[in-house]
């Protein structure tokens, strides 16, 4: 894991966050209080169960479409509302492989070697 102050954006407003970039999260994820201040958030056809660290799981039911600037540039994320996370926002493994974002765990920095600010499509 590896965590990053980031400018968080949506179409409510924008703010400084601690993201935490969690190669164990497959899904990226935001507290729903911090969600409501940044976006309007979208309702989900139907919920999604995540299971979080200590093996509870969650029902979430929004999504929020953010705009994250990493090493300059801008990237598009869904993030979904859940209020019991480590930190204010996870970016999870699906956006890093979309991105080529890579994590660099002994500098406990991330490796934007292959990061071009594109998405792959996959």
């Amino acid at each position: 894991m590896v965590r990053e102050e980031l400018l968080v954006r949506g179409d409510r407003g924008s703010r400084r966050l601690t993201v935490l970039f969690d190669s164990g999260s497959s899904r990226s994820l935001i507290k729903g209080d911090l969600a409501v201040e940044l976006c309007t958030p979208k309702k989900l056809l139907i919920p999604r169960v995540f299971m979080v660290t200590d093996g509870d799981r969650v029902a979430c039911d929004l999504l929020c479409d953010l705009v994250v600037e990493i090493g300059g540039r801008e990237v598009g994320v869904e993030a979904f509302l859940v209020d019991r996370l480590p930190a204010p926002m996870i970016f999870g493994a699906l956006d890093m492989e979309a991105y080529r974002i890579k994590l660099d765990l002994a500098r406990r920095t991330l490796d934007l070697s292959e990061f071009t600010g594109s998405m792959l499509a996959v």
